[in-house]
């Protein structure tokens, strides 16, 4: 009897240890991975898209975040699913395509105790290229973005800058650095993404017309750009990462978009 009880309690342990087992390998099982790298200023909005596809998929999205023509060159270079602009692409940034994922607006923004509302076209260009301070303000300085960023691009294309920046004014890597330094100066005006700005500065309108989502959908707001997602050209994608570009393409991520107050092309 004594021999046959431990005959069936071996074999439940041995069963346990498979269910056991069995249980551990389904949850290392390994999730689909798919990567996202480049803008700054898409960055937030695909995070947002990102973790609302997670919940429903079992998949892991990784967004990286850098600047546009780090996400169109990691695209064309293929260390990335697809990529992130907060520009057009240029005609020289060839074997890649573009698709718009949503519409928005450049920001100018400063600091909150800055008594300036409004400013002019004429002389944020007059800042940006010799330093000019702006007439009858306390702005004296500007904060911009570096050369790689497609927010600095849209910027100085839309204001016509076209022999780059003064030496006074400052250049940063990523949106969160500039609303950081507008923060700690009082007499400096710098320009963001419109759907990263943030109750910690605050947005001046540009020749009396202020940046909301309202003015840059019936285009009386001049700083207005497209999000593009990047693809490369005649490539395809892995099902996974078609799965998730199909679901930031829908009505539903749409959804998703306008209630982060970026404006919806659908």
């Amino acid at each position: 009897m004594k021999k046959l009880t431990k005959i069936l309690m071996s074999a439940l342990c041995i069963a346990a240890i498979g269910s056991s087992m069995a249980a551990l390998g389904g949850c290392g099982s390994k999730k689909e991975s798919i990567t996202v790298s480049g803008s700054s200023s898409v960055t937030p909005i695909m995070e947002k898209l990102a973790a609302e596809y997670e919940k429903t998929h079992d998949v892991r999205i990784t967004v990286n975040m850098s600047s546009s023509g780090s996400g169109i060159s990691d695209t064309q270079n293929g260390l990335n699913d697809f990529g992130m602009s907060s520009r057009e692409l240029k005609s020289s940034e060839t074997g890649v395509i573009g698709t718009t994922l949503c519409m928005d607006g450049i920001a100018l923004i400063v600091n909150k105790d800055c008594s300036v509302t409004d400013v002019s076209k004429t002389d944020v260009k007059a800042l940006y290229e010799s330093g000019t301070a702006i007439p009858d303000t306390t702005i004296t300085a500007a904060i911009g973005r570096d050369a790689s960023s497609g927010t600095r691009t849209a910027f100085d294309e839309l204001l016509k800058i076209e022999n780059g920046y003064a030496t006074s004014v400052a250049t940063l890597a990523e949106t969160g650095n500039v609303i950081e330094a507008i923060q700690g100066s009082t007499n400096s005006i710098g320009y963001i993404s419109y759907g990263s700005l943030k109750s910690t500065v605050k947005a001046v309108s540009l020749d009396g017309v202020s940046c909301t989502v309202e003015n840059i959908m019936n285009n009386t707001y001049a700083l207005q750009r497209p999000f593009v997602i990047v693809l490369k050209e005649n490539g395809t994608l892995s099902a996974a990462a078609q799965g998730f570009y199909d679901y930031i393409m829908s009505a539903e991520a749409q959804a998703v978009i306008t209630g982060a107050n970026y404006i919806s092309v659908k």
